[in-house]
């Protein structure tokens, strides 16, 4: 069976011209054009309802009505949250809603009134603007928008930072899990706690989260490990702020009996060395094996990844093949529980 092709307007007006040949030339023309474009519009109107029918090639207000029938919600953008160090005369209060603004210019909501201890005081705040821009480093600072007596206008980012800002699920992430829903619903009836279940809550739990590791009985009978993957933040690791999200959202669904728990993957640091040979030994090439390279190591998202040295000379040779791979000289096999994190490449 071939796929349907769409007819072309200027098709269909031939084809038309052709089954008019008895019409005088001085109709046929004009008939042909017009019988082309309503049969042209009939074709898309066609095309555009078969395209309705799978949520893999609907349009976004249809996506959002199969989305409903299998209970998957777009992820929405999330706020950045985390502690920020207080410092100023000891017992002096700092409200709830006090307003903080960034090095960003993005401005933060003091999430609960605390009283001023000896040295820096703990406060917790969330960014008033939803999305990764939120989020800030340990050590940077942000200012009080109204001065409050007591308390230095000053405030620095703790240890960990604020972290857990995240841009509104991407369209075709969000296709993807409706689609996964509904083959597993088709399928399987119901996710009731397999591996592939846990990666597909713990993406759907925060959008930083691409995919997922899931170590089963690791520590015994009943036991799941969970260790969320985020390509878009650094090393690839979560944040506490997506862990802590991950492990909100298995409350609410993992089976009663299982006895999971969500931490972050440990590293594994693969470092790429290359010679280019002089004639190509540029800054566009040099950019170009690191950005395909880097797309080589964040599509290794699995238990059993392998990073070969035939898939590596395959990425670097999208860009050319006059080059000397020095390392590494095996095959990189993942260990348990690790993902592959690609450091700077090093070039001889």
């Amino acid at each position: 069976m071939t796929d349907y092709v769409r007819p072309s307007y200027a098709e269909l007006k031939t084809r038309i011209e052709t089954d008019l040949a008895a019409v005088p030339a001085v109709l046929r023309g004009p008939l042909a054009a017009m019988w082309a474009r309503a049969c042209h519009g009939q074709h898309g109107y066609l095309e555009w309802i078969d395209k309705q029918c799978s949520p893999l090639t609907c349009e976004l207000e249809r996506l959002y009505d199969w989305a409903a029938l299998y209970g998957v919600e777009r992820l929405d953008a999330t706020a950045a949250t985390g502690n920020v160090l207080a410092t100023g005369t000891v017992g002096t209060l700092l409200l709830a809603d006090t307003i903080l603004r960034g090095q960003n210019g993005l401005d933060y909501t003091v999430m609960a009134a605390v009283a001023l201890g000896a040295g820096s005081t703990p406060v917790s705040v969330r960014c008033n603007t939803a999305g990764s821009a939120g989020n800030l480093l340990a050590g940077q600072t942000l200012t009080l928008v109204d001065p409050v007596p007591g308390i230095s206008g000053t405030l620095t980012v703790a240890l960990g930072g604020l972290t857990g800002g995240a841009e509104q699920e991407t369209l075709e992430s969000w296709r993807a899990r409706v689609a996964d829903e509904w083959r597993t619903m088709v399928t399987r009836g119901a996710r009731s706690g397999k591996p592939d279940d846990y990666r597909y809550w713990a993406k759907s739990a925060h959008p930083s989260v691409t995919t997922a590791l899931v170590q089963p009985q690791v520590l015994g009978l009943g036991t799941v490990i969970v260790r969320p993957i985020c390509n878009g933040l650094l090393n690839r690791l979560p944040s506490p702020a997506v862990l802590a999200a991950v492990s909100a959202y298995l409350t609410d669904i993992a089976p009663a009996t299982a006895d999971w728990s969500v931490v972050a993957p440990l590293v594994h640091a693969v470092t790429i060395t290359i010679d280019l040979l002089p004639g190509y030994d540029t800054l566009d090439n040099r950019n170009a094996i690191t950005a395909a390279l880097a797309a080589l190591g964040l599509a290794e998202s699995s238990e059993t990844s392998l990073l070969a040295m035939a898939e590596i000379d395959a990425a670097i040779a999208t860009v050319t093949t006059q080059y000397t791979r020095i390392a590494p000289l095996a095959d990189i096999a993942i260990g348990a529980g690790e993902v592959f994190v690609l450091q700077p490449v090093v070039w001889v």
